[in-house]
């Protein structure tokens, strides 16, 4: 017994450790590298993000992937009658199904780790190589595409030789009091001044335009800084429900409440004359809705993450009872349904929650059929 159980679960292991690293080769290879060097980014530059890249590939790799390994295995030995001659020796055929279940039952956490992985490693790596090299990333879009929009800069350009930009029109946005900003010159450099923070634009023989105070003109030469932004002491409490790590997401839910009961209080309600009120109006409506968000983001993450085990629940029957050697037919009979019922139940759930529909149990409902379609199908298999 001891034998078999160790026989399915590294041959599951083993198809599900190559298919994830041939997905993830393709992945960086066919889709992170050659879209940076379409974009024209540098290779050392693309060398540097394509490391953060892989928790967010692993995130979406690991569920397909273990439903083709579980295809594979117990398709292949339905085929050759191995589980027929498991039940002629008295064996039931649920003691090489449940160490499956386990193993998936141990990529679920793992994919739900994922999203911690991301939100406190990846994308913070990602947004500082790409901020701290925003001059070559610049330059790189604006070579393949002609134009270039990031951290409140918009660059449009006739042309771009080594480092100079040529007949630019450089548009920055405004910023609390500052006013909103274009710059037309003859031709321009950027340079990333990282001491400050900002990037230097070196313009020639042009003019500068000031939203409400003018323009003035410079035949010489004229270098606008711009500010990529203060240090924040609380990046949480403006960033997306996503890029907040788990720990952090139930202080952010209690900073939400109290905003929301703070604008609700009578005093503030009675206070309050008409562009006040549509603005304390418009306040509550969008805390209210990132108190949403944030009360579904954990449940969220379990939810996308135990999709392994609903993958294998339903993989494992389907592959058992088609009794066909040809892999690709039975994981493509497994998929079909996960991707007309699983996926727009995931998304469908997802949306109710984000509304305040049940955040907790909503994302679940996606879940919820695949686990129940898979526990039938699986009784079934066990008892024909």
């Amino acid at each position: 017994m001891a034998t078999l159980r160790r026989y399915v679960i590294l041959e599951t292991l083993k198809i599900f450790l190559v298919t994830i690293a041939v997905t993830l080769l393709l992945m960086v290879l066919g889709g992170g590298a050659k879209e940076g060097v379409r974009q024209g980014l540098p290779p050392h530059m693309i060398a540097q993000l394509l490391p953060y890249m892989i928790p967010e590939m692993l995130r979406f790799t690991i569920p397909g992937c273990l439903l083709f390994a579980i295809c594979t295995v117990f398709s292949r030995m339905t085929a050759a009658q191995e589980i027929t001659a498991v039940k002629a020796l008295g064996i039931n055929p649920l003691a090489l199904i449940w160490p499956v279940l386990i193993l998936a039952y141990g990529l679920s956490l793992a994919t739900c780790a994922m999203y911690d992985v991301c939100a406190v490693w990846s994308r913070p790596n990602l947004r500082r190589i790409v901020v701290a090299s925003v001059d070559r990333v610049a330059y790189g879009f604006l070579q393949a595409n002609g134009s270039f929009q990031s951290q409140g800069i918009s660059i449009v350009v006739k042309g771009v030789q080594d480092d100079r930009l040529f007949q630019p029109v450089i548009t920055i946005e405004p910023r609390g009091l500052r006013p909103a900003v274009t710059v037309v010159a003859r031709q321009a450099r950027l340079a990333m001044d990282r001491a400050a923070n900002c990037l230097r634009i070196e313009c020639e023989q042009g003019r500068l335009d000031v939203a409400g105070r003018g323009t003035f003109h410079f035949p010489d030469r004229f270098i606008q800084a711009v500010s990529l932004g203060e240090p924040d002491l609380c990046p949480e409490n403006h960033l997306s429900p996503a890029a907040i790590c788990s720990r952090g997401i139930g202080s952010q839910i209690i900073r939400e409440q109290r905003l929301l009961a703070a604008l609700q209080s009578p005093r503030t309600t009675e206070t309050a004359i008409p562009p006040a009120s549509d603005w304390r109006t418009g306040e509550l409506q969008t805390h209210q809705a990132r108190l949403f968000r944030l009360q579904a983001e954990v449940p969220r993450r379990w939810a996308n993450g135990f999709g392994c085990l609903g993958f294998a629940l339903l993989g494992i029957p389907i592959a058992m009872r088609r009794r066909s050697s040809d892999t690709m037919s039975v994981f493509f009979l497994c998929f079909l349904p996960i991707l007309l019922v699983y996926y727009p139940l995931l998304v469908t759930g997802e949306n109710l929650a984000r509304a305040g529909v049940f955040p907790h149990l909503s994302v679940w409902l996606a879940n919820a059929v695949l686990f129940a379609a898979g526990a039938a199908l699986t009784w079934r298999s066990l008892k024909n």
